[in-house]
């Protein structure tokens, strides 16, 4: 895996734009990691596809993850830091465990962990009910192919078998969860936090893609410097030169 750095950072998020969140963090591994297709990384279990990305997101963007969430009590702004490297260590770790455990099978229907096809697929549901069902019926077989038959033979069982195959699919989905927990410095209310490691990493790429191009043009403007010459600089050199500038 090679860090995103100057013009590869650039090209990384081009290779994203116009995308779904989803499809834009393919885009990124693929170019990131060219010894696996698109398509390979498409195919990824989730927990897998999540490590890699916040291994990218602290090769290239340092591991510090900041982020806000909303407290569910009084409303105040919470604002957190993440190590991205002890949060791919855990799911690496919880990847390996699920690994060395027995398959999960309800009423004789086995399950694989969901990946990101799955996820696109979902994305199109009407509500989150119908998303469930989506995810579920993939998830009874190894590729697309399979679940237009696992829909109709899903939707013929009982409760109680469509409950224990949702709460299979959790937990041989559990490798991919990335949960934090924190407390409110306003009321003191703990708050629950889903991490989306494709939409964090896509967001930093962004703002550093967006931040990058306006010193080149800064730079370009003032003296005449072309594109690579300036990325070719290292970043702090780059910051000297405007602050130079700026005086």
């Amino acid at each position: 895996m090679r860090a995103l750095t100057g013009e590869t950072l650039l090209a990384a998020w081009e290779s994203g734009l116009g995308s779904s969140p989803q499809r834009a963090a393919l885009a990124v591994l693929a170019f990131a990691e060219p010894e696996r297709s698109y398509g390979q990384w498409a195919r990824a279990p989730l927990g897998e596809r999540n490590a890699k990305l916040l291994e990218l997101r602290a090769a290239s963007l340092g591991r510090r993850l900041l982020g806000f969430a909303i407290c569910p009590e009084c409303g105040a702004q919470i604002e957190f830091a993440l190590d991205a490297v002890e949060l791919a260590q855990n799911l690496r770790a919880q990847q390996r465990a699920q690994e060395q455990a027995p398959t999960p099978s309800v009423d004789g229907q086995s399950l694989r962990p969901a990946n990101t096809l799955d996820l696109i697929a979902a994305s199109a549901a009407g509500d989150e009910a119908e998303a469930c069902g989506i995810l579920l019926a993939r998830a009874l077989g190894p590729d697309e192919a399979d679940a237009a038959e696992a829909e109709p033979w899903l939707r013929r069982q009982p409760a109680e078998v469509v409950d224990g195959l949702a709460r299979a699919f959790d937990a041989i989905n559990a490798a991919a969860e990335i949960r934090a927990r924190f407390d409110c410095a306003a009321c003191g209310a703990q708050r629950a936090v889903d991490i989306d490691a494709a939409l964090f990493l896509l967001d930093d790429i962004s703002r550093t893609a967006r931040r990058l191009l306006g010193e080149i043009h800064e730079l370009a403007r003032a003296y005449g410097w072309s594109q690579d010459s300036i990325l070719a600089m290292s970043a702090a050199r780059r910051s000297a030169y405007l602050e130079l500038l700026r005086r």
